[in-house]
């Protein structure tokens, strides 16, 4: 089976293989990446200080090499044009793209950040509502909808489909995009996210750099590092579980 998947991932299909521009997705990635991290540099020289977004955008940025398994689980091929990786492993999507890392970095910086605007509007406007109940009355439309928009274009383009789908989906020329699997399952990872990323100590403290002890360091580089290790490993680790998710799922009905 894996090695019909490599297969069939190579050739991408007949769908994927003639994409429109996928040179536009590959250098935007790159160039969003860099204009935002040059951005969080200079603010951090000012300061001495890494924002949350900052810290949203770093560990979002780590996240990439859990979407290989993920997409494995998925049955998600992405377009043989793109720059690749050169390297080949079982349970992983074929064609890895290189500007994974830096798609993850602004692709999830944008989410969470309209999400944790709206969550706070929200929570500022009915003060007596749960952080729980607003996180998810924002975060389940934004996550599926934003979702739809970039991988609903994805596919249209051909920059990447979905091989296989369980449930209803929007097909095109190109590439398919599932309303139901892993998109459901992605939007609950989303949810739990903000969740995390919204979990402040009474004094406005993040729970999660706790972690790294970097809530009873003293000021400086070292606190900055600690703080940005904890929201990696915190990141890295609910993500994993929604990667987890989908490579189960696969393994369970092959």
């Amino acid at each position: 089976m894996i090695g019909n998947w490599l297969e069939i991932g190579h050739n991408a299909g007949g769908a994927v293989g003639h994409p429109v521009y996928p040179w536009v997705f590959e250098i935007g990635s790159y160039a969003a990446w860099i204009i935002i991290a040059a951005f969080f540099v200079r603010s951090y020289r000012r300061t001495g200080v890494l924002s949350s977004y900052a810290l949203i955008f770093i560990g979002a940025t780590t996240m990439f090499w859990l979407e290989f398994p993920a997409d494995w689980g998925a049955f998600l091929i992405y377009s043989p044009k793109f720059t690749l990786f050169p390297i080949e492993l079982p349970f992983t999507t074929p064609n890895k793209p290189t500007w994974m890392p830096a798609a993850y970095g602004w692709y999830f910086l944008a989410i969470y950040s309209l999400i944790l605007f709206w969550v706070d509007k929200l929570r500022a406007a009915k003060p007596h509502m749960s952080r729980v109940l607003a996180v998810a009355m924002i975060a389940t439309p934004f996550f599926y909808v934003w979702n739809m928009m970039v991988e609903g274009f994805s596919a249209l383009v051909g920059w990447w489909t979905y091989y296989e789908v369980f449930g209803p989906a929007i097909t095109f020329t190109r590439g398919t995009y599932p309303l139901v699997f892993p998109v459901i399952p992605f939007t609950i990872y989303g949810v739990i996210q903000t969740l995390m990323l919204t979990w402040k100590t009474p004094d406005g403290k993040h729970y999660i750099e706790k972690i790294t002890g970097a809530h009873t360091s003293p000021i400086g580089h070292g606190k900055e590092l600690r703080r940005a290790l904890a929201w990696i490993i915190a990141m890295n680790l609910i993500f994993g579980m929604f990667a987890l998710s989908t490579f189960l799922f696969r393994l369970m009905i092959s």
